[in-house]
């Protein structure tokens, strides 16, 4: 190993920090501003970079939220891991997946920002609901398999339809803020929620 390589590699760090400084001021400017509203200005100014070191990250808009997203996706996968770790029934999973996507959607004010009028994140989540729902689907997937093999599920409800039905249930439930039966801002209130109801018809 040359004596260039610890240089390389620290290099390579510092740069993934600045990637990850980037994507959190990113993510902080949506919330505040906006998807619509949110420039490359505002997530420079916020991450504490320049304008160029920006563009060297991500090209334009379009590359920083795909970044946002991922990084979200990775933040939601984590969480859900956690969270479902210990789940005894399914019902204790959809409430884990529950709070894990209300708490993203609290997080970016999603029904403030909605009722604001920004039709850029109108039109995002319209585009993006049908790919929500199959990763959803993905997640609680091996715990609708177990429920049915453990009997959980109702005679005559297959684990397809379970699947598929929660996906909807969740996605469409945390992305549409306010809620008048439960607290919005309470995500764990709104994953027990939505577990109750999703869960009543499908489990014994």
């Amino acid at each position: 190993m040359s004596s260039a390589d610890p240089a390389r590699g620290t290099d390579t760090d510092v740069r993934d920090e600045t990637r990850d400084r980037i994507l959190l001021a990113g993510m902080r400017c949506t919330a505040q501003f906006g998807r619509a509203k949110t420039t490359m200005q505002d997530v420079a100014v916020a991450a504490g970079v320049s304008r160029a070191t920006l563009y060297r990250y991500f090209a334009d808009r379009g590359a920083l939220f795909s970044g946002i997203r991922e990084y979200e996706h990775e933040h939601d996968l984590a969480e859900f891991s956690r969270l479902a770790d210990g789940a005894r029934s399914l019902t204790d999973a959809v409430a884990a997946l529950g709070e894990v996507l209300a708490g993203t959607s609290a997080r970016y004010r999603v029904g403030a920002h909605l009722a604001a009028g920004d039709e850029s994140l109108a039109t995002y989540m319209a585009l993006r609901s049908g790919r929500e729902r199959e990763r959803a689907a993905a997640l609680i997937r091996p715990y609708v398999a177990r429920a049915s093999a453990a009997g959980e599920l109702r005679p005559g409800v297959s684990a397809a339809e379970a699947e598929e039905w929660i996906a909807l249930a969740v996605v469409q439930a945390t992305s549409l803020a306010p809620l008048h039966s439960v607290d919005a801002e309470d995500p764990a209130a709104v994953g027990r929620w939505l577990a109750r109801m999703a869960c009543s018809g499908l489990c014994v």
